[in-house]
């Protein structure tokens, strides 16, 4: 007996224990707030898969019902062609496919969603009772193929189809800069770079750190004039992956006005995670999602909790301050989010975590969403 007693002690030690459900009032003070989203990936299954927002899944990460449910505002749409499944060639093209997929999506539930541009569209639609979809074309490698001249053309069409950032790189270099996700890792901003972000200033469309290389970081911040978005990554000081800023980097984004958003993937928020995790990424990297989601859940990989994301947020404000941090959850994008954070109708949660840890309510709102739409607005063609 005491055997049996001392094993399930053991194996409730550790089990993470999971957050207490929000009160009312912690789910009314989260459902008055504007709250933003700054990357999802859902567009691959949308695009690839005829997955359809408007009806809740047991699978995937977000449809309209769940976001409804998490009390989500607005939400940028990843637009991304994946280098290891498509050529070069076809990188631009097959970036006007998933936009044109993400305007029929939308089209299609036109009495839940609307597609927004501005900081001031985002706010309409949320009086009128919408959920904005804005789109974020992650990697500067789709302005590819062509001319330096042609990618800048790319560039102008992207920004016209309304686009509101441009991730510089993905986890591959591309002509732009280098990757933190590859050998272009102490590669910085190029030539051509330069032009890219030029040209986006003059467009309105946000410069995204996320992904970038240190050296391509620190380039790119040297040679903006406007806030930046870094639209997925949390803190290198908690979790030491090459995607996330160190506080040197936070403050730096802090100093130029702009908003780093934490990524919700457990290998960014827990080092035991992404170590072990690290035989299955690399066996799954040129994978669908959904099919690296389905490894990765496969394997005895350990447990985070989501109390660890709240580390990471109080950190970043503790470091950067509560004005230029924001949510990026990379939903549909990442193979695990964290135990209490399954999907995007238990945001909640975040908010009510918060709260109990004391954090100003004002500073709340500023997080879930006010952080970005002052980004995008600084960003606004004038």
């Amino acid at each position: 007996m005491r055997v049996a007693l001392a094993l399930l002690l053991c194996c409730a030690c550790r089990t993470p224990a999971r957050p207490p459900p929000p009160s009312e009032d912690e789910l009314d003070f989260h459902r008055r707030s504007l709250v933003v989203d700054t990357h999802s990936d859902v567009t691959e299954a949308v695009r690839y898969e005829q997955y359809d927002l408007g009806v809740l899944h047991q699978d995937h990460h977000q449809d309209i019902p769940r976001m409804r449910h998490g009390g989500l505002s607005a939400e940028f749409l990843s637009i991304f062609v994946q280098p290891g499944r498509f050529r070069a060639e076809q990188f631009f093209d097959e970036a006007q496919t998933q936009i044109d997929a993400v305007r029929k999506a939308v089209a299609a539930h036109p009495a839940e969603l609307a597609l927004a541009r501005t900081a001031r569209e985002v706010r309409e639609n949320a009086r009128r009772g919408l959920i904005s979809v804005l789109l974020g074309v992650e990697g500067a490698h789709m302005l590819l193929p062509g001319t330096e001249d042609e990618q800048l053309d790319h560039l102008r069409v992207f920004a016209f189809q309304g686009v509101r950032y441009l991730t510089l790189t993905w986890a591959s270099s591309n002509p732009v800069g280098g990757s933190s996700g590859d050998d272009g890792e102490t590669q910085g901003l190029t030539g051509l770079g330069r032009r890219v972000i030029g040209e986006m200033e003059k467009l309105g469309v946000m410069v995204d750190l996320a992904h970038a290389s240190d050296p391509l970081f620190w380039d790119a911040l040297r040679a903006v004039t406007r806030p930046v978005l870094v639209s997925h990554s949390s803190s290198r000081a908690l979790a030491n992956h090459p995607r996330n800023l160190t506080d040197a980097q936070l403050k730096a984004v802090a100093r130029n006005g702009g908003a780093t958003c934490v990524n919700f993937s457990r290998g960014f928020l827990d080092d035991a995670f992404r170590k072990a995790a690290i035989p299955v990424a690399n066996q799954t990297r040129d994978l669908r999602t959904s099919d690296r989601r389905k490894a990765f859940q496969a394997a005895n990989l350990p447990d985070v909790p989501v109390s660890r994301l709240i580390d990471h947020i109080e950190h970043m404000v503790a470091v950067a301050g509560a004005d230029h941090v924001c949510l990026g959850s990379d939903f549909d994008g990442v193979p695990m989010v964290p135990s209490g954070l399954e999907d995007v109708s238990k945001l909640p949660v975040i908010t009510s975590e918060l709260l109990r840890r004391g954090m100003p309510r004002p500073d709340i709102s500023k997080i879930l969403g006010l952080n970005v739409l002052r980004v995008l607005e600084a960003n606004e063609r004038r």
